[in-house]
């Protein structure tokens, strides 16, 4: 019989909520001399690589997590020290030559991000990982956790896929048989839509009366630009307008353009996946944002060097399932711990990793891993500042939904009273926003989607089973019919779905691993799994 390799406590996925959490939890049990084992383990092939944000970061977390921070004598502390905002600006973008500065009198103060930092998630979570492992914590990369173990109503761990099957499903000479990790306690910290955070709360119904989750796509470049550019050191730009344009007001999202290390600076634009342009590409939105005037001209003479592309979850507080069960909880982003209207939610992913490791070490005192005494976790972050701000926020998103077409400009200033809407607002789910409408966008300038992937470093093994498959590929097919065009085809932003005379050319090696896809078709049809162990993007400075 198949022995589970066993553990204390297993947090899946390394990024910045599971390693604060691990890195927490063990200096709690060192300080007290116990030896529990904190294993954590990544999809990707190295810490870091899978990870990509903004990032603005509020960092007086770390104070709790990594006391005396800002005195370390490391590479990742002096460039985060260094690039601190100094010269943040808000400019609503008219047509493509035209941009107004906003005041920042008239800025709400979750807008203002001076005094901020500029950081490249990545790098943070590399250097969580180097921090984790002198405590203790275990950390394996390569490992891609597909479904979850449980008996009766308590989860007992996770299964691994297998390895070394070729494009049939046959067990090639290098076939590594899944492996069963069990734990006392598993944390789900997998990021924006955690398939086992889903299956979690799918199977233990730990979303009764809310509302679904729904989530914007974020495409994001890195480029260099000359020594001597008009961007210059520690600034922060957001938009909003432009490429939306003024006829089309009804995408929610925006423009950002933050200072990185050198002369490097990071170009994104966010867009809310109940779109109902049935031929939006996101990526093609990102080049149209670069071509207009002023940014055009704070780019001048760069180079792309990177490229990617994620999700955000986006339904806050209204959309927060519970995070916890017998043997389990849900962290950060794969709990739905972004903020919206700031664009932030690093600070809430490290935070909601501290509290889940304070009250695990509690579960560990007791020897009692079960929902009673592990919901210490949900009592906790209902006080802290992460669900005061998501109570404030509650209703932010919907009302920008709830204002259709004239989204902007209605949703903007019922945004600044939402919070005293006295009944909570529904969302529905992203896909149900496609539409046979259309943008019909043009535009030559830029690097096209194939040229982008290969700047994310995205690799995968050719001869391995397909990571997406189709429910229904009939459906898939008679998409081009309903609406005239295959949406698949636009707004995934790796190009992983063409079509030739109605037939699907699908390149699975193109998945950027944003999971868009699986939320965005239209008919459901689409089914994204987590593919071999160290496939994906390589992500550097994302």
């Amino acid at each position: 019989m198949y022995k589970p390799n066993k553990m204390d406590v297993l947090f899946v996925g390394a990024g910045p909520a599971s390693l604060a959490g691990a890195i927490k939890l063990k200096q709690l049990l060192n300080q007290q001399g116990r030896s529990e084992s904190v294993v954590v383990i990544e999809k990707a092939d190295k810490v870091g690589q899978h990870n990509l944000s903004g990032a603005i970061f509020e960092a007086d977390v770390l104070n709790e997590l990594v006391p005396g921070w800002h005195g370390k004598e490391d590479a990742f502390v002096t460039r985060i020290v260094a690039n601190r905002v100094e010269r943040d600006e808000t400019y609503f973008l008219l047509g493509n030559r035209m941009a107004v500065k906003l005041p920042e009198a008239i800025l709400p103060a979750y807008m203002r991000h001076k005094g901020d930092y500029l950081i490249s998630v990545s790098d943070l979570v590399s250097w969580f990982a180097d921090i984790a492992r002198e405590l203790g914590v275990e950390i394996y990369t390569g490992f891609a956790a597909r479904e979850i173990i449980a008996e009766g109503d308590s989860v007992k761990g996770v299964r691994l896929g297998d390895k070394g099957l070729d494009r049939e499903g046959k067990r090639q000479p290098n076939y590594i048989p899944a492996e069963v990790l069990e734990a006392k306690v598993t944390v789900f910290g997998e990021g924006s839509l955690g398939q086992l955070a889903e299956e979690l709360v799918r199977r233990f119904n730990l979303a009764k009366g809310r509302n679904p989750q729904i989530h914007s796509v974020g495409v994001k470049e890195v480029i260099r630009l000359p020594e001597k550019n008009s961007f210059g050191p520690n600034r922060a730009i957001h938009t909003v307008g432009f490429p939306n344009r003024v006829l089309t007001p009804d995408v929610f999202g925006g423009g950002a353009l933050y200072s990185m290390d050198g002369n490097t600076v990071a170009v994104s634009i966010i867009l809310a996946l109940d779109w109902r342009y049935c031929d939006l590409d996101p990526q093609l939105e990102l080049r149209l944002f670069k071509s207009h005037s002023l940014i055009e001209g704070l780019l001048e003479g760069g180079e792309v060097i990177g490229y990617g592309a994620k999700t955000l979850p986006e339904g806050g507080h209204y959309s927060i399932p519970e995070p916890v069960t017998n043997g389990a909880i849900v962290i950060g982003d794969a709990a739905g711990f972004t903020s919206v209207r700031e664009l932030k939610g690093l600070h809430y992913a490290i935070k909601s990793g501290i509290i889940a490791a304070e009250a695990i070490l509690k579960a560990i005192e007791q020897q009692d891993f079960s929902y009673d005494t592990l919901k210490t976790y949900e009592d906790m972050l209902d006080q802290s500042f992460i669900m005061r701000d998501m109570r404030e926020a509650r209703n932010y998103r919907q009302v920008f939904a709830k204002a259709g077409r004239v989204g902007l400009y209605l949703g903007a200033p019922l945004s600044l009273v939402q919070q005293w809407i006295p009944f909570r607002l529904s969302t529905k789910p992203d896909c149900q926003g496609t539409t046979k409408a259309r943008l019909n966008r043009r535009h030559n300038g830029g690097i096209d989607r194939l040229t982008a992937v290969g700047l994310s470093g995205t690799s995968h093994r050719e001869d391995q089973p397909s990571h997406i498959t189709f429910s229904d590929p009939m459906q898939c097919t008679g998409c081009g019919g309903e609406y005239g065009c295959h949406p698949c085809e636009f707004f995934c932003p790796g190009q992983v779905y063409r079509f030739e005379n109605d037939s699907l050319i699908l390149s699975p090696s193109n998945c950027v691993h944003c999971q868009t896809c699986r939320v965005k078709c239209p008919h459901q049809v689409i089914e994204w799994k987590v593919p071999e162990g160290g496939d994906g993007p390589r992500y550097k400075m994302m």
